[in-house]
């Protein structure tokens, strides 16, 4: 039996709620309620791999300022965000850092770097 999934699209102010039916054998069958193209994209793609910015923080070698925020470069992966999340726990960096700077490389090997989105001197 087909089965309904709403999703509001993130790509611009509008905010459309997507519907997206869903087959029985767990595919796609239609997608309505987008006002663009890029609405209909989005909605499928959080249907198939909904991905994330993570946003977290690492610690320092500071004792006045002991996290640093952080960011994946690029979005991952909604399932590893608790692993990579982990991830950060574990690291301790040495300061001075600048905006931008790549602390982690290819976090959990998603292509996505963990980045600094601070200067800390």
């Amino acid at each position: 039996m087909p089965r309904n999934e709403i999703i509001i699209c993130i790509g611009c102010p509008l905010g459309c709620r997507v519907r997206v039916t869903v087959g029985s054998q767990g595919k796609i069958a239609a997608v309505r309620g987008a006002q663009c193209r890029e609405g209909e994209k989005y909605a499928r793609g959080e249907f198939r791999n909904p991905v994330r910015v993570l946003t977290t923080t690492v610690r320092t070698d500071r004792h006045d300022a002991p996290l640093l925020p952080v960011r994946t470069s690029r979005p991952i992966s909604k399932a590893l965000l608790a692993k990579a999340v982990l991830v950060a726990r574990d690291c301790r960096i040495k300061t001075p850092v600048k905006m931008g700077d790549v602390l982690v490389k290819n976090v959990l090997k998603t292509g996505a770097d963990l980045v600094a989105t601070s200067d800390w001197e």
